[in-house]
């Protein structure tokens, strides 16, 4: 078994709709969902943050046992390439404690690489499924980054490709369970857009906000209504990346997993 670990229902709708899940008793106010068939992974919502990241980790190893572990969500480009919808694939994954008045390349920040298996499956799901896709450094920070400032001195400083704020937690936990991990993310906003903070301000859970939290904002602060509106278009095409590529890394996992059982009992 495969579990699939994100933040919040946005990301996992495409997935969770386009199979035939059931939703399972999560610790918590967690979620979790089952696949009727092993053809497709484990789905775990922890909500926002790297504490919750790896406490929803932790009960998804003690509930499920998996084999593998995929960290999969929303992220931020802080490069000037990749554009919504685009997937960013972790060839390693790094922290950055505090606010971006702390944050210094002197810290030492933890990387940590995936799994080679895992890494070639979510290789070869992108090439096969014809998804635009970047492969570098992700940068996990304590808040979403709202501002280009903030994403262009990632990109520049740390030499990021993307950044989100739970997969370092997801690795780290995954590695010290030495279960096999791979960070996989869509790009929901580009390297020289600044966002409505109000995406800040989803709340903790996996629920993300009703549309009355975002009326209210737009009613007091118009001028973001434009930005929200575009933000929410490339939320579609984030999702829509994200349900191709589990759909094709299943695949590919089970193929390279089924190869290398072949070649070892030869």
């Amino acid at each position: 078994m495969i579990v699939a670990i994100g933040s919040i229902r946005r990301e996992a709708a495409g997935i969770i709709r386009s199979r035939e899940y059931t939703a399972v008793k999560a610790a918590e106010d967690f979620a979790a969902y089952q696949p009727k068939s092993e053809e497709y992974p484990t789905i775990v919502l922890s909500g926002s943050g790297s504490e919750r990241a790896a406490r929803a980790t932790k009960w998804a190893i003690q509930e499920f046992s998996p084999e593998a572990i995929v960290s999969f969500g929303f992220c931020a480009a802080t490069k000037n390439y990749a554009r919504p919808g685009d997937i960013v694939i972790a060839a390693s994954v790094i922290k950055l404690p505090g606010s971006p008045f702390e944050w210094s390349i002197e810290d030492e920040m933890n990387s940590l690489g995936p799994d080679k298996t895992m890494l070639l499956a979510c290789r070869t799901a992108v090439e096969i499924s014809g998804l635009d896709f970047h492969h570098g450094t992700i940068v996990t920070i304590e808040k979403v980054a709202t501002t280009s400032g903030a994403k262009k001195w990632l990109g520049d400083a740390v030499n990021a490709t993307a950044t989100d704020t739970a997969s370092h937690a997801i690795a780290t936990t995954a590695s010290a369970a030495c279960i096999p991990w791979a960070v996989v993310c869509s790009v929901i906003d580009g390297r020289d857009v600044n966002s409505p903070k109000v995406i800040d301000r989803i709340g903790l859970g996996p629920n993300q906000r009703g549309n009355m939290a975002y009326i209210k904002h737009v009613s007091s602060t118009p001028q973001d209504l434009l930005a929200l509106m575009r933000l929410g278009r490339s939320a579609t095409s984030a999702n829509s990346s994200l349900n191709t590529f589990i759909k094709a890394f299943m695949q590919a996992h089970s193929g390279l997993t089924k190869a290398q059982q072949s070649a070892t009992s030869e």
